[in-house]
């Protein structure tokens, strides 16, 4: 063969052979190495300990604890308005007056009736004490046989009849007093009157209008204010009637306003499935408008010196809440026991202690000893 073509092909035979031979090892180490596990960077934040409430928060417009609608009585004409929107009124006041000329002239009529009937009593009793003399002497002058028993009768049914007409003047009498008094109630419904103390916030009519189906006008008492709201079964469950509420306006920004849960209803509206409550909130300083839209935050229970944490930093894993805490650049998953909650933040009664550092989010799949770098949670 020729010598220029075996030279090559041994020495390139022997080169795979020497390539055979050599151990893993050396091709590892010929190899560049292997790429290491680098941390993740996780958000994290740090259990601290403070107070926290758990509270159920409504909202809607704040209403008066009365609105009351005020109508007059009678039929006819307004002869006077006394009142206007905004002005404050008591119990009792006059508020306006319905024209009651022809009304005084019936009271009158009837005063007049009285003092006729009363006359006629008088006469009428003035009769029958006249009769009872001549009775009386009647009987005597039969007794002594003076007199036939003829004179004695009629003196006796003229007795009777003077009694039977004093019982009628007397009937009289009551009836047109009766009928006066009438006249008189008749008269004070004319003026129109506060039902309750509170503002005037409605006034549909003036002076010399005939009332209609509105009200004259509208008293509120704004003294208190009212907040009503419907509320889920579970959540009426844990109310009580008395529980302190926080109440804010958005009018009134950076203000709050003390109150509590008056009244929770016994019975579900079927509309809804909920149940109807109510806050309430005094007024006296009238810093609040009916009308004004309003939240309340009704506080169900408080903790001081409790252990919170991020809502978001407990999650459920394998039926259990869990949350994950970061120890030595590692990743351990630990059960947790829940407290009370504000819907931002829990407390943590059993598994983490103040001063743990935790994952903010720990629904975030992380393995059991996975490796970390702590970022602070922003």
């Amino acid at each position: 063969m020729n010598r220029n073509v075996i030279v090559p092909a041994f020495i390139l035979t022997l080169a795979i052979i020497v390539a055979g031979c050599q151990s893993p090892e050396a091709t590892v180490q010929a190899t560049p190495g292997a790429a290491e596990i680098l941390p993740v960077d996780v958000p994290v934040v740090t259990a601290t300990v403070g107070d926290i409430e758990a509270a159920l928060e409504i909202s809607g417009t704040l209403a008066p604890r009365s609105r009351v609608p005020v109508k007059p009585r009678l039929p006819g004409s307004l002869d006077r308005v006394l009142v206007d929107i905004g002005d404050a009124v008591r119990e009792g006041q006059v508020i306006a007056t319905v024209d009651r000329r022809e009304i005084d002239a019936q009271a009158d009529a009837a005063a007049a009736a009285v003092a006729v009937a009363k006359a006629a009593l008088e006469s009428a009793e003035a009769s029958l004490a006249n009769a009872v003399l001549e009775r009386d002497r009647a009987r005597v002058l039969f007794e002594k046989g003076a007199l036939p028993r003829q004179r004695l009768d009629g003196a006796e049914t003229a007795h009777r009849a003077s009694a039977a007409q004093r019982d009628l003047a007397t009937a009289n009498l009551a009836q047109t007093e009766a009928s006066l008094r009438r006249a008189r109630e008749v008269q004070r419904d004319a003026t129109v009157t506060a039902p309750v103390t509170g503002f005037i916030v409605e006034r549909n009519y003036d002076a010399g209008a005939i009332p209609g189906d509105r009200p004259v006008v509208v008293v509120a008492d704004l003294r208190q204010l009212k907040l009503e709201a419907g509320v889920s079964e579970m959540q009426a469950g844990r109310l009580r009637v008395g529980m302190k509420a926080r109440v804010e306006v958005q009018a009134r920004p950076g203000e709050s306003f003390e109150g509590d849960l008056a009244a929770i209803a016994p019975e579900v509206d079927e509309r809804n499935r909920h149940f109807r409550i109510e806050v309430r909130v005094p007024n006296d300083g009238r810093g609040l408008l009916s009308g004004m839209y309003a939240t309340a935050r009704i506080v169900e229970s408080s903790e001081t010196g409790a252990v919170l944490v991020p809502r978001e930093a407990i999650a459920t894993r394998d039926g259990q809440r869990v949350a994950l805490r970061v120890q030595d650049g590692a990743v351990t998953a630990v059960a947790v026991t829940e407290g009370l909650s504000d819907g931002m933040r829990v407390q943590v009664l059993k598994g983490v202690r103040a001063g743990d550092t935790l994952v903010v989010d720990a629904r975030r799949q992380l393995a059991p000893g996975a490796k970390v770098r702590p970022v602070a949670a922003r």
